[in-house]
């Protein structure tokens, strides 16, 4: 029986919970609940954000595989390492996106939201985790 890790573990619940905000957080961006305009105008400099399908989209691509990804990590399967992997690479991407609609707040978060996921792929890159995997093998 494979033991999983603690950084795993963590990773896992991490991507729990940024699955769902990020599902969420999309769901405002589409208009669901009307709060998104209140959301656009305190935090971009324009109060129509052109890209907001594309964002929205894409962000709710990212929480789906977030989701799925924790629950493959947290049961050490093979798929959620990949789906972990792509995660990593949809954020990255959504927080690029993130820079053309303006805002401290949202330059912030994007600079953090590259960061967290570049740590977490060193991480699922590490010989002994990717063993944990069969990844490579």
């Amino acid at each position: 029986m494979k033991v999983r890790p603690t950084g795993v573990t963590l990773i896992g619940i991490l991507y729990l919970v940024l699955g769902g905000l990020s599902f969420l957080w999309s769901l405002l961006v589409f208009g669901v609940g009307g709060i998104s305009s209140i959301f656009t105008t305190l935090f971009t400099f324009s109060p129509t954000v052109s890209s907001s399908f594309t964002s929205g989209a894409l962000g709710m691509l990212a929480g789906a595989v977030q989701l799925a990804a924790a629950i493959g990590l947290l049961r050490l399967r093979s798929w959620g390492w990949y789906l972990a992997v792509l995660g990593v690479g949809l954020s990255v991407l959504q927080g690029l996106l993130g820079l053309f609609s303006g805002g401290i707040f949202t330059f912030v978060c994007t600079f953090a939201g590259i960061l967290i996921p570049a740590a977490i792929l060193i991480y699922l890159l590490q010989p002994d985790i990717r063993d944990l995997f069969n990844i490579g093998k």
